[in-house]
């Protein structure tokens, strides 16, 4: 009977599609998830997700929950960076267009050349982008000022999600 096997193929497509919203909806807290055994996370207290991040990446190698108390951002992140390899380099951080902020620090275009050293040394341990989970740091001409002299610097692509 065509019209019961037609029935059976829409109930099948329809079982299809619910089982894919259904993992789409279960995974989409996990939006933030990198793939850690080629990337590297650096998580910084004054990012608005903070404390969910911090909890979902505790205990794993390839992350640096940086330290306001400890020495300036950049150099932490050289140091958690140092003797790793890695494709991406993912920074959750502050910021607002033209300045890339951290707990410690605001780097902006007119002082990210202070760190001129210490940002020079990631491209010898990232091989593809840096990653800048913040949707303001590169708007505007001082975002796009900073994305020009954050690349200069370091040799690497920088990219916002």
């Amino acid at each position: 009977m065509p019209g019961i096997s037609g029935n059976n193929k829409n109930t099948n497509n329809m079982k299809r599609i619910l089982l894919l919203l259904t993992l789409t909806c279960m995974l989409f807290p996990a939006i933030y998830a990198q793939d850690l055994s080629v990337d590297f996370v650096v998580i910084d207290p004054a990012y608005p997700n903070y404390e969910r991040l911090k909890a979902q990446y505790e205990g794993n190698q390839n992350v640096c929950i940086l330290e306001v108390s400890r020495v300036m951002a950049p150099e932490q992140i050289t140091a958690a960076l140092n003797g790793k390899q890695v494709t991406d380099l993912h920074l959750f951080v502050a910021g607002k267009p033209g300045t890339l902020g951290f707990g410690n620090i605001a780097l902006n275009p007119d002082d990210v050349n202070d760190y001129a050293t210490s940002l020079g040394t990631w491209s010898s341990h990232v091989s593809g982008k840096v990653v800048i989970h913040n949707q303001d740091v590169f708007l505007s001409e001082p975002g796009t000022e900073m994305k020009a002299k954050l690349e200069q610097l370091t040799g690497l692509n920088f990219v916002m999600q």
